[in-house]
C-alpha cells in the first residue's frame, strides 16, 4: 500500500512544481504594460501650429491648421492630453466652445485679428490665422460679439452676433 501512495504523491509534486514554472514563465516573460510608451497625439500631414492659448498655470490648447480644417489640441504640463477637430465651415462667423477655449471662423477678407466678447462683457483680441482663431473661454452667454479687425486694428465690417456652440 505504500508503494501506490508514493507515485501518486510524486506525481502530485511533480504536477506542482510544473503548474509553478509556468506560471513563472508567464510572469517572467509578459509585456510589462506599465512601461509601454504613450503615443503622443499628432495631426495629420500638413497642419502646423498656428496659436497656443494658456487657460491656467498648467494647461494650454493649441490650434493646428491645415488645408482640410483645424484641430484644437488641450494639454498640460507639456503633453497633450486630447484633441478635437473639424472641417470647411470657413465661410461664414463660427465659434465653437472646445476643450476649455474658443474656436472661431472669420470669413472676412484681409482680418488678422479679432475682438471678441459677451455681449456686456470684457473685450478680448485673438490673432487670426488662415481665417481662424483661437481664445480662452471666457463667458457663458448663448451668443458672442465678434469684429473683425486688419493688420493695424482698424475693423473691417460691424460687431457681428454669432451663436456659441458648444462640443
Amino acid at each position: 500500500m505504500i508503494l501506490t501512495v508514493v507515485p501518486v504523491n510524486v506525481r502530485s509534486v511533480v504536477g506542482l512544481l510544473g503548474v509553478g514554472l509556468v506560471l513563472a514563465a508567464v510572469v517572467r516573460w509578459s509585456p510589462d504594460v506599465g512601461s509601454a510608451s504613450v503615443e503622443e497625439w499628432r495631426p495629420p500631414a500638413g497642419y502646423a501650429v498656428a496659436d497656443t492659448v494658456s487657460l491656467d498655470a498648467s494647461r494650454t490648447v493649441r490650434l493646428w491648421v491645415g488645408p482640410a480644417g483645424w484641430y484644437v489640441e488641450s494639454g498640460s504640463d507639456g503633453r497633450g492630453d486630447s484633441a478635437v477637430g473639424a472641417s470647411g465651415g470657413r465661410d461664414q462667423f463660427a465659434v465653437s466652445e472646445v476643450l476649455g477655449g474658443f474656436v472661431g471662423t472669420v470669413p472676412t477678407r484681409g482680418a488678422r485679428a479679432v475682438t471678441v466678447r459677451a455681449p456686456g462683457g470684457t473685450t478680448v483680441r485673438a490673432a487670426v490665422h488662415d481665417g481662424l482663431f483661437l481664445t480662452r473661454a471666457f463667458a457663458t452667454e448663448s451668443q458672442l460679439l465678434v469684429t473683425p479687425l486688419d493688420a493695424v486694428g482698424t475693423p473691417l465690417t460691424a460687431e457681428v452676433t454669432v451663436p456659441l456652440t458648444l462640443s
